[in-house]
């Protein structure tokens, strides 16, 4: 899984379902930054920033903290509820730089799984 370490992942949505996966994407080497309403901290993640991750209005200033303390996104991981939001935010820099994407995931979706999902996105 050495191909994530280094890239920037944003996950977003529901602490409980998402989660797990961003502490899975951080273990590989990724640069993850988990987008959610919790107020837990959290050292399994490189950034936690706590902001309702379904609401568009909060990816503006999202994305540019984003960007820059980690660099560009290399992929996001949403919930259905996050996940319209993130592709506004994220969508059109993801297909003019050629790889990327975004990989919705929902409750009891295995966190191995979706590190190889976001792995075919590169």
């Amino acid at each position: 899984m050495d191909e994530l370490a280094g890239r920037v992942v944003v996950v977003a949505g529901d602490e409980s379902v998402v989660g797990p996966i961003a502490a899975a994407l951080h273990a590989t080497g990724a640069l993850v930054a988990l987008v959610a309403r919790a107020t837990v901290a959290r050292d399994d993640v490189t950034v936690h920033l706590r902001a309702d991750p379904s609401d568009d209005g909060v990816w503006d200033r999202v994305a540019m903290h984003v960007e820059q303390h980690l660099g560009p996104v290399d992929a996001v991981v949403a919930d259905a509820a996050a996940a319209e939001p993130v592709r506004r935010a994220f969508g059109t820099d993801l297909r003019r730089r050629g790889h990327g994407g975004v990989v919705v995931v929902a409750a009891g979706d295995d966190a191995s799984d979706v590190v190889r999902k976001v792995l075919d996105t590169q």
